[in-house]
């Protein structure tokens, strides 16, 4: 056990974050460091971790925990000149927290050791580098979509800036990143001058209580709607880049009519046009295939979703980077079905869990789901498909000596 204090960051509050923040702040605590949590929300954040530590009784991470505080995101910058509000942005968002928590060491008399920022997001971190010393803290985070080390020349958003790694990993007080996708390590690395590059698991809440399956629960909901029918399942929060315009399209198709399609989630329209959105919520309304539950879902939900599914769709678009749900469906031993070309492609063919299909090709992704609810192909994933193997190493268990490696500098 050593005394080194890690202030724990995240200024979002939405879909997976709540999760891993709470998930890191109790791995930092078994790594043996002090954890000082900053975050949108301290309260969810307190109710959260009392029920993490409850699933454990061998967990005593409370104790080592201090008192969260809140951090909101800064307001947009609407100085003049236009150019310089990057700049400003980043100066108000890291400027800022330096000052916060400068000034909670000279109120408690202690030396925070490291800022482990939960997610890393390059919009975010555009301009960090010319505002790192009014930071002043060495500093380790979570890259969560390096999309540059797996399509170059590519904005996260279409007409949005080209994000560049460089912008990140060039900063002067950087000791260590970590990434979820196990294949940029190495280009990464070379980036980053020496210092750390770890793979993080893609961990997943994998609680399924008794209650998320009763007979008021979604999971019934839909096994009632699908009566008898198999069940492929979207879920998540669902911009374009989860294919959710194919997904819908894919169960149109005649071969698909006695398929049920569930998708469920956070919707946003964003990327998507007008007459496409028509056509889509059509479809939705008017087929006696697709049930839709578009609404904040919790983990437990959604595992029983995917526990009660027989296809777990993931085959996104434009999208490079790992997903948890992957390791929700080795959890659920259930086959997955993902685009080609990345990560979790690559996983898939590694450990035989499922499909690769082309990215975007609703043909394709529709040879894919008959494949995977043929007569024998359930039979003959169970002998081939490495679950187990996949869990182990996207569990939450392995997260302290991960931590233990990326912040032991």
């Amino acid at each position: 056990m050593n005394n080194k204090i890690i202030a724990l960051v995240d200024w979002s509050w939405l879909g997976h974050h709540p999760n891993y923040f709470v998930s890191y702040a109790v791995a930092l605590t078994q790594a043996g460091y002090r954890v000082l949590p900053l975050c949108s929300d301290p309260n969810d954040f307190t109710t959260r971790l009392t029920q993490a530590l409850s699933y454990s009784a061998t967990i005593t991470a409370v104790d080592l925990i201090e008192e969260p505080i809140q951090l909101n995101n800064p307001r947009q910058s609407g100085i003049w000149p236009r150019r310089y509000r990057g700049v400003h942005n980043a100066w108000r968002r890291f400027g800022g927290l330096g000052k916060r928590l400068r000034e909670w060491e000279r109120s408690q008399g202690e030396q925070i050791h490291l800022v482990f920022f939960a997610c890393i997001y390059e919009h975010q971190f555009d301009f960090f580098i010319k505002v790192e010393k009014s930071f002043g803290f060495p500093w380790s985070g979570l890259y969560l979509h390096p999309r540059s080390f797996r399509i170059s020349d590519s904005p996260m958003l279409k007409g949005k800036e080209i994000p560049c790694s460089e912008k990140i990993l060039s900063s002067d007080l950087l000791q260590s990143i970590a990434v979820l996708d196990e294949g940029v390590v190495e280009p990464m690395s070379e980036i980053a001058k020496g210092k750390p590059v770890i793979s993080l698991p893609d961990f997943t809440d994998e609680y399924l209580p008794e209650s998320a399956m009763s007979e008021s629960g979604l999971a019934n909901k839909i096994k009632a709607f699908a009566d008898g029918r198999p069940v492929v399942c979207l879920m998540g929060y669902l911009y374009w880049t989860k294919g959710f315009c194919e997904f819908t399209e894919a169960a149109q198709q005649p071969s698909m009519y006695d398929v049920v399609f569930f998708i469920g989630g956070e919707l946003n329209w964003a990327e998507i046009d007008n007459d496409k959105i028509r056509e889509v919520k059509q479809a939705w309304a008017n087929s006696s295939n697709i049930l839709t539950h578009f609404t904040d879902l919790t983990d437990a939900q959604i595992n029983a979703v995917i526990s009660a599914s027989d296809v777990v769709y993931a085959a996104y678009r434009d999208f490079p980077s790992s997903s948890n749900m992957l390791t929700k469906a080795a959890v659920f031993k259930k086959p997955v079905l993902v685009s080609d070309g990345y990560v979790m492609a690559e996983r898939v063919r590694k450990y035989e869990t499922g499909e690769v299909v082309s990215e975007g090709n609703v043909d394709d992704i529709v040879k894919g789901i008959n494949l995977m609810l043929a007569d024998g192909y359930s039979d003959g994933l169970k002998s081939r498909a490495q679950w187990e193997e996949y869990h182990a190493l996207h569990s939450a268990k392995r997260l302290p000596e991960c931590f233990e490696k990326l912040l032991s500098q």
